[in-house]
């Protein structure tokens, strides 16, 4: 059997908890090294991927596989730990870099490990703007490498069944989809509200997700043409103090953001919209409604199960159980994206959700940003990149931070109303 090797570059808990527990229920991956700059993350994702991996020897064994179950626990003893990924990409030479670390790395890792030669899936948002997100689709192109932004909503049972009643015709055409990704905040989680750090707050953190969800609804060959913040809030701090490295102190960045985004299929002209929410202060925003020519569905669980209620146009209701070819494993959104990195390597074949997908979800949460600061007008993404070129210009140095401090000027204009 071919196996792709696969190194990951940042073993937080996004990686402990979402993706390490996918890999020794995919047997054509090897993960082979670990990279953070944190010892003590390291020792702690050695000592998971330790357990896990010898928990599911154990059940391949009962199961009569002792094969692999003995091939596991061989993978997990090689299992290399670095704490610097130039050294990695030289001594290991991956495949794939599975890449979660926080976004002010994404794209200097992606780039490395491209020009390296190896593949490039990494955890959402892509980077912490759209200027560094179009120098890793250089490095794409340049390199002929696979580049997946890993977005694992569209693996989830809910969506990907709802993906296959548009394709069926069920709605008729699907024209509205109302997604929101909302909870508390990630309070005392300092990274999340450095701007430097995270390039905004909820909007680059939760929204994309709504965001590239509704894209994938309505499926990739559209394309995201114009956004807008809605109102009345738009992009805003509604919560203002928080308990940021166990003491209180006023926000930087947004914990709440609404947006409208317009797709156009280019050629036929059909279209679709979507309201998304990103929010650290709670939902507030309409979830989980899709509207049709012919058909509305409603997200909801029965007996603790997913289905979707789907409504026609004379008022009749069905549940369609919400399924899919992946949801055996847990948790099953990450298994589908890493499985998909898998077979897209082995098949080479570009993975559905690219480096044009993840660069243009971020070029639309900075046009919401700019959307806010011109008095909540719609702006196209061709309009947001020229403005963000015209920052680099004026920058020269430093472009990515200058664009996020002239985006979050915006909160400016959208300051919600605590004290």
């Amino acid at each position: 059997m071919d196996r792709v090797r696969v190194a990951a570059v940042g073993a937080g808990g996004i990686f402990r908890g979402a993706h390490l527990p996918s890999y020794p229920q995919i047997h054509e991956a090897k993960l082979v090294a670990l990279c953070d700059i944190s010892e003590a993350s390291l020792t702690e994702s050695l000592h998971a991927a330790r357990r896990i991996y010898e928990r599911q020897a154990e059940q391949l064994k009962e199961s009569g596989r002792g094969d692999i179950a003995e091939q596991l626990l061989k993978d997990v003893e090689e299992l290399k730990l670095y704490r610097d990924y130039d050294r990695m990409l030289q001594e290991i030479k991956p495949d794939i870099v599975d890449i979660c670390t926080m976004p002010d790395t994404h794209a200097k890792v992606a780039i490395a490990s491209l020009k390296s030669g190896a593949h490039v899936m990494c955890e959402k948002p892509m980077a912490r703007t759209w200027l560094e997100c179009a120098e890793v689709i250089e490095a794409v192109e340049e390199s002929g490498r696979f580049y997946q932004h890993n977005e694992n909503w569209i693996y989830d049972p809910l969506y990907h069944t709802l993906r296959r009643l548009v394709q069926m015709g069920a709605f008729g055409e699907l024209q509205l989809v109302f997604i929101s990704c909302a909870h508390q905040g990630p309070e005392n989680r300092t990274a999340f509200w450095d701007p430097m750090i995270n390039g905004g707050g909820a909007m680059v953190d939760m929204a994309v997700h709504a965001f590239t969800t509704a894209w994938f609804l309505a499926g990739f060959n559209m394309k995201p043409v114009w956004v807008k913040a809605a109102e009345p809030n738009g992009i805003c701090i509604k919560i203002r103090e928080r308990i940021i490295a166990n003491t209180p102190r006023n926000i930087e960045v947004e914990d709440d953001a609404h947006i409208l985004v317009h797709f156009e299929e280019p050629n036929s002209g059909k279209w679709s919209n979507a309201h998304v929410e990103g929010s650290w202060s709670g939902k507030d925003a309409i979830d989980g409604l899709f509207i049709g020519t012919q058909a509305v569905a409603r997200c909801k669980f029965v007996d603790g199960r997913p289905q979707i209620e789907l409504t026609d146009t004379f008022g009749k209701q069905h549940l369609v159980e919400a399924i899919g070819p992946n949801w055996t494993h847990w948790p099953s959104s990450f298994y589908g994206e890493i499985r998909t990195m898998i077979e897209c390597v082995l098949q080479n074949r570009k993975p559905p959700c690219d480096h044009i997908i993840g660069a243009d979800t971020q070029a639309a949460m900075g046009a919401a940003y700019l959307s806010q600061l011109e008095g909540m007008r719609k702006v196209t993404l061709e309009e947001y990149k020229e403005w963000a070129l015209s920052i680099k210009r004026k920058a020269k140095r430093n472009a990515s931070e200058a664009l996020i401090r002239e985006q979050l000027k915006a909160l400016k204009v959208g300051l919600g109303q605590g004290t």
